[in-house]
């Protein structure tokens, strides 16, 4: 596997490949961009031709091109390898296939397959005709179900089971998609998107991960309107956003996203020509989701049933969105249509107006709330501030958050200064729920030995001389970290070419090095001055190495006190009081 991973890193360029996903603008020797990894308005991710290595200053997240398509697309090594091979034209040797991975794939031809014949059946077969009549109905165009793989699962189950097994498949990785499941009555397979219409759940790299299928109009027993596949190897509610491999680009390229509640809240916009939608299940959205759009968009507008009005997880989901810095904008129907599909059946250019002129986030909480608890009561207004009021303490720009507060006193027929203390009331109540005391572990202190190491080597390797530099360190400290120290070993060797620094560096450290190197590269600091944080880096590392003999050597002393061991505890005292007094001298050097 090495040899292909170094195969398909020489002919690939991170520059390239981050490029396609992410634009990036040259900045001296290197390319840099807003991280795709944590919201920021100054661009701190900076790629290397050089190293062949990316590196983001916010959030730390580093590594090669491997690691920036696992963590961009949320995909495994074995995904990303794949994906990079069929980039750099190289053919994977099929040893490769085993495992975890070889059952994904089943997982996703056995779904292409069932998505083939779902669609079949629903344009061309006689067992689909209601259905597509039903979809023809609605205002969908043969077209756009063609482009979204709409399809029908006739009631006969056995039809597809027979068609799968025709192409090789078997009953136990049927059962692995979650489409099948075997009868407990009788022992045979079913499909439980039986009598449906079916969408195929399409991740944004074009890959079927599985289904969401509604029930038709006029079926007498009762089930439930839509149902999903269940999770699978593959499948994870959580994560899924219907749409984006259709939208994303218009998306990017808008910076706009609207979500929608439902398929067909989706696809008739689309249909319609408003191709910057996406759609989630339900009113609630997951970080996931959340995440995954923020990469293509700043601007999140809610398109959603007009019952989000009052919605806790809708709430909710408002708040993880404000988290992530999007600006946040609402559609209001006004009471005209329940949701966006019939919205745009009946009036396409009314609701295009209606996106146009989606409302601010904290107009619609405040109008959500008052619709909600209504102004009559004291209680209606004690609900209404609970409900708004966290969210307007959030609001970052003074001149705004004081706009809204005097708007939603105005509303509740309040003054803007008793609304504003009941914020300030509210917000404190909350911050002391937060505040918990929280013990300091053996972890938390290595974490922060790692962190300091780490510092201190970035601070070596921007040294001019940095061989000789870190043999003055080497004298006086010796790292504890196992990484940082065979690293440190590397520095020390003499044997680095800073021309090709990775060329003698092992495979598992050449992130790290990389890494560091890069971040030292863009440290500007005149030598004086790094002597200076050098020492002081040194000093506070020493010092806790210090802190921790004067502890064992004082409880060495305790303890031979107690016995009365007159020669050891004259040999603790003496190395107490040494490392007080080497203490004393290294905490001087940290001022």
């Amino acid at each position: 596997m090495d040899s292909q991973v170094d195969e398909i890193k020489k002919k690939l360029d991170i520059v390239e490949v981050i490029n396609r996903l992410l634009p990036l603008k040259k900045r001296g020797r290197h390319y840099i961009a807003c991280c795709p990894f944590h919201q920021e308005k100054t661009p701190s991710f900076t790629v290397s031709p050089e190293m062949q290595i990316f590196k983001c200053f916010g959030c730390g997240k580093s590594g090669d091109v491997f690691t920036f398509v696992q963590e961009f697309n949320r995909i495994d090594f074995r995904e990303a390898l794949e994906e990079l091979a069929k980039t750099a034209g190289i053919k994977l040797k099929n040893n490769f296939d085993e495992g975890q991975n070889k059952n994904k794939k089943k997982i996703l031809e056995i779904n292409g397959e069932v998505a083939k014949f779902y669609h079949y059946m629903l344009v061309a077969h006689p067992l689909g005709a209601d259905a597509k009549k039903y979809v023809l109905d609605r205002g969908i165009k043969i077209e756009t179900i063609k482009q979204f793989g709409i399809g029908y699962c006739p009631e006969q189950t056995t039809l597809i089971i027979n068609y799968l097994k025709k192409k090789g498949f078997f009953e136990d990785e049927m059962i692995k998609t979650g489409t099948f499941g075997k009868s407990n009555y009788n022992n045979r397979l079913y499909d439980r998107f039986a009598g449906r219409l079916v969408f195929p759940l399409i991740d944004f790299r074009g890959q079927i991960l599985g289904f969401s299928g509604r029930v038709l109009p006029g079926v007498k027993k009762e089930q439930a309107k839509y149902i999903n596949s269940p999770e699978t190897e593959i499948y994870h509610k959580s994560q899924m956003v219907f749409g984006l491999n259709l939208a994303k680009d218009t998306i990017r390229t808008d910076n706009t996203v609207i979500v929608v509640e439902g398929e067909f809240d989706m696809i008739s916009p689309y249909q319609a020509g408003i191709k910057n939608i996406v759609a989630v299940k339900g009113t609630a959205f997951t970080e996931e989701q959340l995440q995954l759009l923020r990469r293509y968009a700043e601007t999140l507008v809610l398109a959603l049933d007009a019952d989000f009005a009052g919605n806790h997880a809708a709430i909710r989901s408002i708040e993880l969105a404000e988290k992530l810095d999007f600006d946040i904008k609402v559609v209001d129907l006004l009471g005209k249509f329940k949701d966006p599909d019939e919205a745009v059946r009946d009036n396409p250019e009314w609701f295009k107006k209606r996106v146009e002129e989606a409302i601010s986030i904290w107009d619609f909480i405040i109008n959500s709330a008052i619709n909600t608890y209504g102004v009559e009561t004291n209680k209606g207004k004690k609900q209404i501030l609970e409900m708004v009021l966290p969210f307007i303490s959030r609001i970052k720009s003074e001149v705004i958050r004081s706009d809204y507060l005097h708007k939603l006193a105005t509303m509740i027929g309040s003054d803007t200064d008793s609304v504003s203390r009941e914020m300030n009331k509210i917000a404190t109540n909350k911050i002391k729920e937060m505040i918990k005391p929280v013990a300091i572990e053996k972890e938390v202190e290595k974490d922060k030995r790692d962190e300091m190491e780490e510092n201190l080597l970035t601070l070596i390797m921007g040294a001019k001389n940095i061989t000789k530099v870190a043999k003055r360190v080497d004298q006086n400290l010796k790292f504890m970290t196992v990484k940082w120290k065979k690293i440190m070993e590397i520095l020390l060797s003499g044997k680095v070419d800073w021309e090709k620094p990775l060329e003698i560096v092992p495979d598992e450290l050449k992130d790290q090095f990389a890494a560091i190197y890069l971040t030292a590269e863009q440290q500007e600091m005149e030598s004086i001055h790094r002597k200076g944080e050098i020492d002081k880096m040194m000093a506070k590392l020493i010092s806790i190495d210090l802190k921790k003999q004067i502890n064992d050597s004082a409880q060495r002393v305790a303890k031979f006190e107690r016995e009365n061991n007159e020669e050891e505890l004259e040999i603790a005292e003496k190395e107490n009081i040494a490392a007080l007094f080497k203490l004393s001298k290294w905490q001087k050097l940290q001022k």
